[in-house]
């Protein structure tokens, strides 16, 4: 029977492989993401629009962490408000700025860093682009 020896090792080897794709995933911490950003700003090059990333795991995982963040930051509920995460990102900030942002903030509060990644993330990017709050209408 031809492919049997190849059938038998993919019906061993199939269960162990579809567990490890879906074994639980644990959220990052400020700690980790501190660390990937790091090594992103170590080594990054940014020549205008663009960014050489280094070859490095930890330093892509930040760039694809921060993906997402600058995405969230692109979400608003209305037209010239907040993000939907409170921040007031403007739309031309790059995401290397956003690594930098956080990476600023989790040093200055490194008692935080023990969090959840996302619990630095908001806060660093509503203190890098705050919001002008909006004047009172003059009474009549």
């Amino acid at each position: 029977m031809a492919g049997g020896p190849v059938k038998a090792l993919a019906w061993a080897v199939g269960p162990i492989a579809a567990a490890a794709v879906v074994s639980p995933v644990q959220a990052i911490d400020g700690k980790q993401l501190l660390q990937q950003c790091e090594a992103l700003e170590r080594g990054a090059l940014v020549s205008g629009e663009t960014v050489g990333l280094p070859k490095s795991q930890d330093a892509a995982a930040c760039w694809f962490y921060m993906g997402a963040v600058q995405d969230f930051t692109a979400t608003v509920e209305k037209e010239g408000g907040p993000s939907l995460i409170g921040s007031c990102v403007p739309p031309e900030t790059t995401r290397m700025e956003l690594v930098r942002a956080f990476a600023k903030y989790a040093r200055a509060h490194r008692e935080d860093l023990d969090l959840r990644a996302t619990a630095l993330v908001i806060p660093a990017l509503s203190a890098a682009f705050p919001c002008r709050q909006r004047r009172a209408e003059p009474r009549p």
